[in-house]
């Protein structure tokens, strides 16, 4: 892991964002050509449960998605385990202004690890093994939204990074009102996308419903309406919080531990047809979300041993 310094000049990496430019048809033969090979699949990294095959959904370059929830409903841990299983295959750039790096690798470390209190050679291990495949960005709170665009062109630029996760809206400097600063943003987020061939998620908060227990929907994200036309993808996690206080009161109810702990629905989805909604159990030890309750965390081997 490498922390990524809030004292560099992002400004000088603004003007990597390209516009497309008037081109012919054949200019495009080969990415046609590649389009009807790949019909009917996925061209990009799927998430990591096997229930959400490649041909339903997968992460690809050049995209731009948005992960929205309540608040406390595990959207940003539910986004760190898929950076998890992504650091095997890709570089990522996590930018959590609401959380300090030492925090967010326990937690990674932890849905590595499969266990609550894994062992310092562990920890060890999965330091070395994610320092040329992970770097976060160490600033916390309220960030200009010129250095988060800078930061994108930086980290495509200078260090070869595919993924980029920006933990939240809300910490870009951009008031919840001002609509049309959003939409500015979040265009420019999907325009850099595009240019750079990376893929950004943006975690963003829901507006505040009646209650918790009602899923929400691509009407409910936070901020302009602008921000889910815009986007590419769009996932909302919603946490299961009706099962829980159930149990509470009727612990051995079977039927209730059968209940997902989460569901996540696939809202949007542009360049793919598939669209639906999936359900995740929570487990605690490892903090991972995982399939099946009855088969404990999900094992993670890293690559390269």
């Amino acid at each position: 892991m490498q922390v990524i310094s809030g004292d560099i000049d992002f400004e000088k990496y603004l003007n990597l964002q390209a516009y497309s430019e008037i081109r012919k048809p054949s200019e495009f033969r080969d990415k046609v050509h590649e389009a009807f090979a790949f019909e009917g699949q996925a061209m990009g990294i799927p998430l990591c449960w096997s229930k959400v095959t490649p041909q339903m959904f997968a992460l690809r370059k050049g995209e731009c998605s948005v992960f929205a929830g309540i608040n406390g409903h595990g959207k940003s841990m539910l986004t760190g385990q898929i950076v998890l299983w992504l650091l095997r295959e890709t570089k990522v750039c996590v930018a959590s202004m609401e959380m300090k790096p030492e925090a967010t690798l326990r937690r990674m470390i932890r849905q590595a690890s499969g266990s609550a209190q894994p062992s310092r050679s562990f920890q060890d291990k999965f330091l070395d093994w994610s320092d040329d495949r992970l770097w976060i960005y160490d600033r916390l709170d309220q960030v200009p939204t010129e250095n988060i665009l800078g930061l994108v062109g930086y980290c495509k630029e200078e260090l070869g990074i595919d993924f980029i996760v920006i933990d939240s809206l809300m910490k870009c400097g951009i008031d919840d009102d001002n609509y049309n600063a959003q939409k500015r943003f979040v265009d420019q987020l999907c325009q850099m996308a595009k240019a750079l061939d990376v893929h950004i998620i943006l975690i963003a908060h829901m507006r505040k419903g009646e209650n918790e227990y009602k899923r929400p929907s691509k009407f409910d994200v936070l901020g302009s309406s602008a921000i889910t036309n815009l986007i590419d993808n769009l996932v909302v996690i919603h946490r299961n919080k009706a099962k829980h206080e159930k149990l509470r009161t009727d612990p051995d109810n079977r039927e209730l531990y059968y209940e997902p702990d989460c569901t996540v629905a696939v809202e949007k989805q542009r360049h793919g047809e598939w669209e639906g909604v999936f359900g995740l159990y929570f487990h605690e030890a490892s903090q991972q979300y995982i399939p099946n309750p009855d088969k404990g965390a999900m094992p993670f081997k890293l690559t390269n041993e």
